[in-house]
């Protein structure tokens, strides 16, 4: 899964840094690297249970100065992470041929039963209802093409069809996929915000590009900004601000209010549900595809 960090435009030559490593301290250096200057950073598991770090750094950076001040940090966290595993690190430069080879394995996909997410390069003949989202693949978290953004555009339009949604507050928007989703599957009221101003820029281009930048307000910030109540809430991002925010999220939910979570690893279930359900929210219904799940809680 990504972090919600994009790429500078422009820049068509970067330096990737790769690291595995376990899952305790995925987001403390993903934070790091983003600190050390990188443009964007993906977080994706492996097999092993390992976690990949990708980030990556125009080409103009001292990528062994940023290796070497890592390095120093991975010594810190393993005298304070108990059973802390790091594996191996490289580093890859990317050109703008790279990004261009894209084209040839991002292609149109269906998600759910009338959602249709394309690249710019891929046509696509609307048939019956089909709603079709054309979003610019970057490094951005948000193309369609993981698991947790499905899962939540899945869920979204599964609630959508058994409900009425006046409102929609996006957390974490990054490319602004699940907002651009949410308003043209018919909802009047999206709310969409992201600490990066960069993913604001993206998502408001993003949704100019589709149609429904005048049903989307989008604002770079955080949860306690936010005002009003919501009828459904989605946060595809990391567990640990979930449950750190759980009590906020409650609060901004209105009555019988819907709250979706993604970005949980499918060995954290248990514990996302076990961690929301003092704040009054209540399990209702789950996806998983892969290794990662969808949770629907409803505030009680």
């Amino acid at each position: 899964m990504n972090k919600i960090n994009l790429r500078k435009e422009g820049v068509l030559k970067l330096s990737q840094l790769k690291l595995e490593v376990s899952e305790q301290a995925t987001s403390l250096i993903s934070d790091y690297l983003l600190d050390l200057g990188s443009l964007g950073v993906a977080e994706d598991i492996k097999e092993n249970s390992m976690y990949e770090i990708s980030s990556y750094f125009p080409m103009d950076t001292d990528i062994a100065e940023v290796i070497d001040k890592l390095k120093q940090y991975l010594e810190v966290l393993k005298d304070s992470i108990a059973d802390l595993t790091v594996g191996a690190l490289t580093v890859e430069h990317i050109d703008q041929t790279s990004w261009q080879a894209w084209k040839s394995v991002l292609k149109k996909i269906r998600v759910g039963k009338r959602i249709i997410i394309r690249p710019p390069w891929e046509d696509h003949v609307a048939l019956d209802d089909d709603v079709v989202i054309e979003i610019n693949p970057s490094l951005a978290f948000g193309t369609g093409h993981h698991e947790t953004t499905r899962l939540c555009i899945e869920t979204i339009e599964n609630i959508l069809n058994t409900r009425d949604v006046g409102n929609v507050l996006d957390v974490g928007c990054g490319s602004g996929i699940l907002s651009i989703a949410a308003s043209k599957l018919g909802v009047q009221n999206v709310m969409g915000f992201d600490t990066d101003p960069i993913a604001i820029i993206e998502s408001r281009k993003n949704a100019k590009k589709n149609g429904v930048l005048d049903q989307i307000k989008f604002f770079c910030g955080y949860l306690q900004s936010v005002k009003g109540q919501y009828d459904l809430i989605v946060a595809n991002v990391f567990i640990e601000p979930i449950l750190f925010m759980k009590e906020d999220l409650k609060e901004l939910l209105a009555d019988k209010g819907v709250l979706i979570i993604s970005g949980i690893p499918h060995t954290r279930r248990d514990e996302a549900v076990r961690g929301l359900k003092p704040a009054g929210l209540e399990l209702q219904h789950e996806l998983r595809e892969g290794d990662w799940v969808a949770l629907e809680f409803l505030a009680v």
